[in-house]
């Protein structure tokens, strides 16, 4: 998470404007529980009492035992309200962050200085080390990033607790405006206590199940809120770097981000996904898409009043007013005669602008009407399909103002919506299609035993690949459409036909989950082909586990090798890699060790074949799920693997934590364009083959020991069960998809969310860490300490990997894990507790060793202090969720108090906030 190290965001030392923040909101917070409670001050002192300010390394045996005394002691009642109070607290913590965060990057510019990673830095980076104008403008212009927005249920907040936290960040901002008059600011505190005492007011758990439309709703909203203002702002900001330094300006269409999402269409192992769920929200993305345009071009019609413009306008003009009047029965009445009588025949841009904009009317109104399965009834050329519709006109606008010597005037709110249309089209974000390989199997499958061929599925490799290429080359139709299937043979039928039906411009990849061969692929091709789709997705196969990251290579060769296949990709190929899974299968090391060597590997074969790869990578929020700083995570790709085009996933509450703010917003896309634009120009070099030598042998020291514990071990499934609260997530409702794959219960059938949510709320984080100790006493056995260190100063994938693990191991806590396992686990699995809480201590002496820290994160203060800040608080929710978790599971009538059960939620969201991810 790029605001998860204060780092990306140019701050580099303890501010104390920030701690007076929080300060601030705290007593506000506490004031505002005094008078809206009854027992707000019992309450109040009751917190206050428990609040560890006492360092961990401090808190001896006896402080916690006298401290874990105090918790046992507490009432339901009192657990709840106390657990609250510090939840509510923890998130304000956050917005004053995050707030500042935004400030150290205003002050920063304001100062004269310039930003770590900054356009401005990068650029002058680039040219003092020899590289001309010529080639970064080249690379610039070349640049594709494509933001993957997912519905991937990690967002354990309420959207409207989101609001409020969005709006107490807006009432900070204000605050710190030294222009206000008294009475301005006298409002913008009273904004404050406002927000908070709401905020107080209002319930923040989540009490229905999370649906598939409400998934698509949350995200949609940001792209509205924030990134609709951002793209353009952010692409003015890099056209200012361009003129300065290259003395170029970017073309008027152009972005270097586009906007993609997986929400509504990701139908892995999600049954609530169908064919009309994807179908109504591609329809309610091109509605508000609809929406938001008419708006635009509503207030462009007002504001491009000039008379001035040159031939090209004046002549589309009139033939505007030729379409108008032959089809002025299609427009409303009101608009017509404003038309007809508002706007003189000389005001040229009105004339193409009220156009836009009618009929920009009427596309919101034809997607109303699809959304609500009313009948369509609009002519042809009556709304908009595509964005080079609007495109076109805007264009002939633009360039008639410059022309005449209004640039200025072009390049405002006209320039703006060019470049929202060149980023969001009119679908505000291309929806991705995912489905798992096995679906696709059972589909052919059918086809092929009701044909009386056979079972396709107990083919081999080979047989399955001629049976499919000799399809895909038939012309004759393969499914007949009376055949017979079951409902789920049914469902991939009809999402195929679907987005056949659907607007090319709608829908962007077809990923294919848990991908492990050619045929796998080769299916998706088959399906979209009887479909009838003219404009068919292309195919993007998702390798995830280790043995799949291996076998990648193999799997796309044997595709590149088939003359139908490279004709159908036109020498371009897009491959997803999987990190959640990866690193669940094999841990935190192996999996990023697998997925450099799979990216190393997939290049040079891309490259053999003369095919451009575009590789997306699917990392989650948190390290365990391959999260991390976004612009040292590309860094530490390997040279050639990233070319100035990439997608990554946004998933959970990463999505607000990115993009919920605009000042956050633009600085993340700003880390994500300096860091594709240095990789692109400037790769790091290769590693040294021994370097490769002692990472083969720190991953197969890492994944044996990890995969010891997590699947060879017989007592793992049930300590993980009750050592943590994954079997009480079913309360959370943070999610439309189930938790786990299959009917049994393995690390292997869970998903990754879940498992890394669970060791991250009793603050183990296994999966990130363990094995790390193995592979680092594997080097120390070798005599390879020398080499590591040399690594970590040296290479760019090295060091981030360890410092990813050592910031995950600043947020772990011994004494807590430990507190789980004393409390919840059985007598007869508690051994394994405790060994895994005696590896995590040792884990956290090897690193420090390898980093030479004397302390976590040693050389980050200014996290340490951010860590710290959430600590004194956070840990008192950790206490208090073990002894709620134990009161739940307890055969005592008490059990069945619903307090317990809101408790314990609360508890979920003050450790998430403290944690500053879920998993």
């Amino acid at each position: 998470m790029p605001n998860e190290n204060p780092y990306d965001f140019g701050v580099l030392s303890v501010p104390d404007d920030l701690d007076r923040d929080i300060e601030k909101l705290r007593n506000i917070l506490w004031e505002s529980i005094k008078e809206l409670e009854e027992d707000g001050e019992e309450i109040i002192k009751k917190a206050s009492e428990l609040i560890l300010e006492t360092p961990p390394s401090e808190r001896t045996k006896e402080f916690i035992d006298q401290y874990t005394h105090k918790i046992s002691s507490l009432s339901n009642v009192d657990s709840l309200k106390i657990s609250r109070i510090f939840s509510q607290f923890l998130n304000l913590i956050n917005v004053a962050e995050q707030h500042h965060l935004i400030r150290s990057v205003r002050n920063t510019f304001l100062n004269g200085e310039q930003l770590n990673y900054s356009c401005e830095e990068v650029f002058e980076q680039l040219l003092s080390k020899g590289l001309t104008p010529d080639q970064v403008y080249d690379a610039i212009l070349k640049q594709n990033i494509e933001l993957v927005l997912t519905a991937h249920p990690t967002q354990i907040m309420r959207r409207t607790m989101i609001s409020k936290n969005n709006a107490i960040g807006e009432a900070l901002a204000l605050i710190d405006n030294k222009t206000l008059t008294g009475f301005e600011r006298e409002d913008a505190n009273k904004s404050l206590l406002r927000e908070i005492g709401g905020s107080w007011l209002t319930d923040e758990i989540r009490r229905s199940k999370v649906t598939v439309e409400m998934e698509a709703h949350g995200g949609f909203s940001v792209i509205e809120q924030t990134l609709w203002q951002a793209i353009p702002k952010f692409i003015k900001i890099l056209d200012r770097c361009c003129e300065k330094y290259l003395k170029k300006n970017l073309p008027p269409a152009f972005v270097n981000v586009k906007i993609a999402s997986w929400m509504g269409g990701d139908r892995d192992g999600n049954p609530n996904v169908n064919a009309e769920t994807t179908k109504s929200i591609s329809y309610f993305s091109r509605w508000i898409a609809s929406t938001l345009y008419y708006k635009e071009i509503d207030a462009l019609l007002f504001e491009l009043s000039m008379i001035k413009k040159n031939k090209k306008l004046e002549e589309y003009s009139k033939q505007s007013m030729e379409r108008r009047q032959g089809n002025k029965l299609r427009y409303l009445t009101t608009l017509y005669k404003e038309f007809k009588e508002g706007i003189p025949s000389r005001e040229c841009y009105r004339i193409v602008l009220a156009e836009i904009r009618d009929k920009m009317l009427l596309t919101k109104r034809k997607y109303e009407d699809l959304i609500a399965g009313l009948p369509v009834n609009y002519a042809p050329g009556d709304t908009y399909e595509y964005a080079s519709e609007v495109l076109e006109p805007l264009q002939i606008c633009y360039d008639s103002l410059v022309e005449v010597g209004a640039e200025s005037v072009a390049n405002g709110r006209l320039l703006d919506n060019i470049r929202r249309l060149s980023c969001f089209g009119l679908t505000l974000s291309k929806m991705d299609i995912r489905q798992e390989s096995s679906r696709h199997t059972d589909v052919i499958d059918c086809i092929t035993q009701y044909l009386g061929l056979g079972s396709y599925r107990e083919w081999d490799e080979k047989k399955k690949q001629d049976f499919l290429i000799l399809e895909l080359e038939n012309k004759r139709p393969l499914i007949p459409d009376d055949l017979p299937c079951s409902p789920e043979v049914k469902e991939v039928l009809s999402t195929f036909k679907m987005a056949a039906n659907l607007s090319d411009e709608s829908l962007g990849a077809y990923v294919i989950s848990m991908c492990q061969s050619p045929s796998d692929i080769l299916a998706v091709h088959l399906l979209q082909k009887e479909a009838g789709n003219k404009h068919p997705q292309r195919v993007v196969p998702l390798f995830e586990t280790a043995t799949d990251l291996d076998n990648a290579p193999k799997t796309m060769e044997a595709l590149f090798k088939l003359p139908w296949y490279i004709k159908a990709i036109s020498g371009e190929q897009e491959i997803m890699l999987g990190y959640s899974d990866s690193a669940k299968d094999a841990g935190r090391l192996t999996s990023a060790w697998e997925l450099y060597k799979a990216q190393e590997i997939l290049a040079n074969l891309c490259d053999k074949f003369n095919v451009k790869l575009t590789l997306f990578h699917g990392r989650g929020g948190s390290i365990g799920r391959g999260g991390g700083s976004a612009h040292e995570g590309i860094m530490s790709q390997p040279g050639g693997s990233l070319r100035g085009t990439i997608r990554i996933t946004e998933q959970g509450e990463t999505i607000n934590s990115h993009y919920g703010q605009l000042g956050v917003a633009l600085r993340t896309i700003e880390l994500y364009t300096t860091a594709v634009l240095k990789q692109t120009l400037t790769p790091p070099p290769p590693p040294t083959d021994k370097w490769r030598e002692i990472m083969e042998h720190l991953s197969m020291a890492s994944c044996k020991k990890y995969r010891s514990i997590t699947k060879e071990n017989p007592n793992f499934i049930k300590y993980f069960r009750t050592s943590t609260v994954q079997p009480e997530m079913i309360h959370l409702n943070i999610g439309s998809r189930p938790s786990k794959r299959a009917a049994q219960f393995s690390v292997d059938s869970i998903r990754a969310i879940p498992y890394i949510f669970s060791f991250t709320q009793n603050r183990l984080i296994l999966p990130v860490w363990l094995g790390i100790e193995e592979a680092i006493k594997e080097a120390k056995s070798k005599n390879w300490e020398d080499n590591l260190r040399t690594m970590y100063n040296e290479w760019p994938f090295f060091r981030t990997l360890i410092d990813l693990v050592e910031m995950v191991l600043m947020k772990t806590d011994p004494q807590i894990a430990q507190r789980y396992n004393e409390l919840l686990v059985p007598f007869e699995n508690q051994s394994l507790g405790e060994e895994l809480v005696k590896e995590l201590q040792i884990t956290i002496d090897a690193v420090l060793g390898l980093t030479k820290h004397k302390t976590l994160q040693e050389d980050n203060q200014i996290l340490q202090h951010f860590v710290s800040i959430r600590r004194s608080y956070m840990d008192v929710c950790n206490y208090i969720q073990a002894e709620t978790l134990r009161r739940l599971r307890s055969s005592h009538v008490d059990s069945q108090d619903p307090l317990l059960v809101d408790t314990l939620i609360i508890t979920f969201n003050g450790i998430s906030s403290g944690m500053k991810n879920t998993g």
